[in-house]
C-alpha cells in the first residue's frame, strides 16, 4: 500500500486520497506532476495495453500512434514492466524505430511511464508527455511511482467500471475489428492487427482507419492480409 506520510506535495497528495477513494482524477494527477498529458492504460491478458481514461489533448493521439506502430513508452511500461524516462525525445531517437518523428510532429517532446503491477503481475501503466524537453524533479518521480502504487489497488475494484465500452477511448477501433472479422470470417485478433497494418501503411491513425470503416462503408481490399 501507499506511504502517505512519504508525500509532502498537497496536490500530489489530493491525487492521492481521490484515488484511495475510487476515483481517478487524471487531470490534477498530470498537473501535480507537471506534465501536459496523462493516460491510464491497462494490460489484458498479456496483449496490447490499451488507454482506459486519458487527460490532454494529445494523449489520444500520442496512443494512438503506439497502438499502430505496436510499441512506444506505453507499452515498455504496461506490457514490459519499464519505467521510461525520456526527457528529451529528440536525443532519444534510436528507443522506437520509426516512432519518434511522428511523435514530434504531433508535439510531444518528453515522455514518462510508470508501470502498475502488484507483485509480479502487470496491470498496465500511467503514461504521460510533455510538450517541451524537460525532466521530472525527484519529488514528481517519486509521486509518479505512489500514484502508480494506489492506482493498482484502485484498478482492482474498478475494472468494471474502468472498461465499461462508453468509456474506452479506443471503442470505435474494437467495433471495426468486430466488423472486418465478420465480414472476412477471421478472428478479432487477425481483424486488430489487420487495422493496425493498413492505418500504418496508409499513415492513418487507428481511429481515422475505424471510423472510415465504420461509417464510410470502406474496406481494405488493397491491404494484402498477414
Amino acid at each position: 500500500m501507499v506511504e502517505r506520510d512519504r508525500v509532502e506535495d498537497p496536490a500530489l497528495a489530493a491525487c492521492l486520497d481521490k484515488l484511495a477513494a475510487g476515483l481517478l482524477p487524471l487531470r490534477e494527477c498530470a498537473r501535480a506532476l507537471g506534465l501536459d498529458g496523462l493516460a491510464l492504460l491497462l494490460a489484458y491478458d498479456a496483449g496490447t495495453p490499451e488507454p482506459v481514461r486519458t487527460h490532454g489533448p494529445l494523449t489520444v493521439p500520442l496512443e494512438d500512434l503506439q497502438l499502430v506502430y505496436g510499441q512506444g513508452p506505453s507499452v515498455d511500461a504496461a506490457q514490459h514492466g519499464i519505467t521510461v524516462l525520456v526527457p528529451d525525445l529528440a536525443a532519444a531517437s534510436s528507443l522506437w524505430t520509426g516512432l519518434t518523428p511522428p511523435l514530434q510532429s504531433l508535439g510531444v517532446e518528453a515522455l514518462f511511464a510508470f508501470p502498475i503491477n502488484i507483485g509480479n503481475t502487470r496491470l498496465g501503466a500511467f503514461s504521460g508527455h510533455r510538450r517541451a524537453p524537460g525532466g521530472m524533479t525527484s519529488q514528481q518521480l517519486n509521486g509518479a511511482r505512489l500514484l502508480a502504487d494506489a492506482a493498482a489497488h484502485t484498478v482492482l475494484r474498478l475494472t468494471a467500471w474502468l472498461t465499461a465500452e462508453n468509456h474506452l477511448p479506443f471503442v470505435e477501433a474494437h467495433q471495426a475489428s468486430g466488423v472486418l472479422a465478420l465480414r472476412h470470417g477471421i478472428s478479432l485478433d487477425q481483424a486488430w492487427l489487420r487495422l493496425r497494418m493498413h492505418a500504418f501503411r496508409h499513415d492513418r491513425s487507428l481511429l481515422e482507419t475505424s471510423r472510415a470503416l465504420l461509417h464510410d462503408g470502406f474496406d481494405f481490399d488493397d491491404t494484402p492480409w498477414p
